[in-house]
């Protein structure tokens, strides 16, 4: 089971990764939702219900609800995934530094119980 989840997450992580950010998009530099560090958190509880946690580069970002439906969209036909919420942190403030490497960039990668 734990081998399971760990490879749902993956594929969920990967599918994150193909997701564009419109706003890079508009300056000219595309980059993924992960590249530029807007994931927050990604959790998978027992029943499958996947719940995506954005860290906007604006609270009150015009692209937010086009997001939520790309992702929501990206994750549905993944095996094992019952629901897909998306919601976003006021929490956490997005500053460029969030901007990372690949490697750096990945979010905290969860599974509830």
């Amino acid at each position: 089971m734990i081998g399971d989840r760990a490879l749902l997450l993956e594929e969920i992580h990967a599918r994150l990764d193909a997701i564009p950010d419109p706003c890079s998009i508009a300056m000219g530099k595309p980059m993924s939702l992960l590249e530029m560090g807007l994931v927050e958190n990604v959790t998978i509880a027992a029943d499958g219900a996947v719940t995506i946690t954005l860290c906007l580069t604006d609270t009150a970002c015009v692209h937010f609800g086009g997001m939520r439906d790309y992702i929501e969209q990206s994750l549905q036909d993944i095996a094992g995934i019952g629901s897909v919420c998306v919601d976003h942190t006021t929490e956490v403030v997005w500053t460029d530094e969030r901007i990372l490497s690949q490697e750096l960039s990945r979010p905290k990668l969860t599974a509830s119980r």
